[in-house]
């Protein structure tokens, strides 16, 4: 090979000793511009949305909204899906921490970090299991636990809990949130 003096680097000799000399300026003709290449486009990714206002959670698959069973204000009730009434045990409010409330003091809580651990409403405390990422794509992501809110069993019926399970994309994990 021929090393170019203070760079370090051999060229190779078969063919491309004069593409070099010529693309480094070393001789009279123009510098050959590089081919041109794809420029790889970002993957698309789910965008959170912004926080603030107040409205039912509508699931997709089901068009039934996020219930508080009975109205309970217990802590450790497990929400589910129920025909949409406008009430208060559906009416649920994002805050600008990621959480998601209803009845201004009860936050959406996961009550474990694995598959099938349930949704329930619990008394807010900042915990990361009471905050919650709302995605373009309408899935509404654990932050602690990195599942989706679910609808049991791909259920669609008035009764089917509510937990968290591997994000698939079906929609039993999508939702509307109107606001």
């Amino acid at each position: 090979g021929i090393s170019i003096s203070g760079v370090g680097h051999q060229l190779p000799m078969s063919g491309q000793l004069a593409y070099a000399i010529s693309f480094l300026g070393l001789d009279s003709t123009t510098t050959p511009s590089p081919s041109p290449s794809a420029t790889p486009s970002p993957s698309p990714s789910a965008t959170p949305t912004s926080g603030g206002g107040s409205g039912p959670i509508k699931g997709t698959a089901s068009g039934r909204c996020l219930d508080v069973p009975g109205a309970s204000t217990a802590d450790g009730t497990q929400v589910q899906l129920w025909d949409c009434n406008g009430q208060t045990n559906q009416t649920w409010t994002s805050t600008s921490a990621g959480e998601i409330r209803v009845y201004g003091n009860k936050c959406l809580d996961a009550a474990g970090t694995g598959n099938g651990a349930k949704v329930q409403i619990y008394s807010c405390w900042g915990g990361d299991n009471q905050k919650w990422r709302l995605n373009s794509d309408g899935s509404i992501v654990g932050v602690q636990s990195g599942l989706c809110l679910d609808a049991t069993g791909q259920g669609t019926a008035n009764g089917t809990k509510i937990q968290l399970y591997s994000c698939h994309g079906g929609t039993n994990q999508k939702w509307t949130w109107t606001r």
